[in-house]
């Protein structure tokens, strides 16, 4: 996994929502659908979930074999 792909992933486990939109504004990641991940993450906490568990991690690389630019697809799930 790549280091700011790691970092993201792990406020989301966290549900730490504040540091997840920290973590993207300081590394300057691009993500598609971030503020639906944070609504998610909101809901998920109001609902009882204390943290988030990694099922499977992907990169448009693993497909290419071009690492220079990927799109990482992570399987979440809110426990």
């Amino acid at each position: 996994m790549l280091k700011n792909q790691i970092s993201t992933i792990d406020t989301i486990l966290q549900i730490d929502i504040s540091k997840y939109y920290s973590t993207l504004h300081r590394r300057k990641i691009s993500a598609c659908g971030y503020g639906a991940m944070a609504v998610i993450m909101s809901a998920a906490k109001r609902l009882g979930a204390r943290k988030g568990q990694l099922l499977k991690y992907a990169t448009s690389g693993d497909s290419t074999v071009d690492l220079s630019s990927v799109v990482g697809y992570p399987s979440i799930i809110f426990v």
